[in-house]
């Protein structure tokens, strides 16, 4: 049987001014889509050096499970914030796992 896992890094920066309310954005996400049947990972990291920008490491049972968390009403509560948030649009960076 294929693996389909989906792993992806988000990649969000905030605008001047809004570190603290896109943090505070994101951390409200965590919770609700570490719930969601198809999630596998969902983890928020917030880089040393260049503070305004977060990465959401994300792991999902295939591209339905994340079409799913994509409609979910705390994703979409969160996309209407977007645009006052962030500094440019997300990133999304689609990984393949490399075995040993």
């Amino acid at each position: 049987m294929a693996d389909n896992t989906l792993s992806i890094i988000a990649v969000l920066k905030a605008k001047a001014g809004h570190r603290e309310s896109l943090k505070a954005a994101l951390k409200a996400l965590i919770l609700p889509t570490r719930q969601e049947e198809g999630c596998l990972d969902y983890a928020l990291f917030q880089l040393q050096e260049t503070p305004d920008v977060f990465y959401m490491r994300e792991s999902w049972k295939g591209q339905e499970a994340l079409d799913a968390h994509i409609a979910l009403p705390h994703f979409q509560a969160f996309v209407q914030q977007m645009d006052e948030l962030l500094a440019e649009p997300l990133q999304l960076v689609r990984l393949n796992a490399v075995e040993a």
